[in-house]
């Protein structure tokens, strides 16, 4: 499965992450030159459960299946993110990510991301903004 994407193609899919929603559309045109376009076949493990997470995904075609211990948790599938927290902790995962059909992928190497905010500071608070919204949203109760 051999794509190309347009960087507005690029841009497109990324606008559907919710760490880039507060993003301008110069950002993420910034942000889709850092993004890695992979072609992955069905079957492919992407990464492990406690294995040091490094980067974060977009499906642009195909699905992926998100499991732990063994048993299916989220299937992600096209335009929809997921490892959006390997960006900003590098932490062991928490689920272990399938490749279900051939799929496309947009691949941020976080070590990649923070060299492009060093050098495109005007984007930190944005993703900041984005990144408080959801925690809050995940535990309102404790903020």
């Amino acid at each position: 499965m051999t794509t190309m994407l347009s960087p507005v193609e690029k841009v497109l899919c990324l606008q559907g992450v919710d760490v880039f929603k507060h993003a301008t559309t110069e950002m993420l045109t910034y942000i889709s030159s850092i993004a890695e376009e992979v072609s992955v076949p069905a079957g492919t493990v992407l990464f492990s459960e406690q294995e040091m997470s490094d980067a974060m995904y977009v499906v642009v075609a195909g699905r992926v299946r998100l499991e732990k211990e063994g048993k299916e948790v989220f299937v992600v599938e096209p335009s929809q993110s997921f490892g959006a927290w390997a960006l900003f902790d590098n932490t062991p995962r928490l689920m272990k990510a399938v490749v279900i059909d051939d799929a496309v992928l947009l691949k941020i190497v976080s070590d990649t991301f923070y060299e492009f905010l060093a050098d495109h500071d005007e984007v930190t608070p944005v993703i900041f903004r984005a990144v408080i919204e959801r925690v809050k949203a995940l535990a309102p109760e404790t903020l």
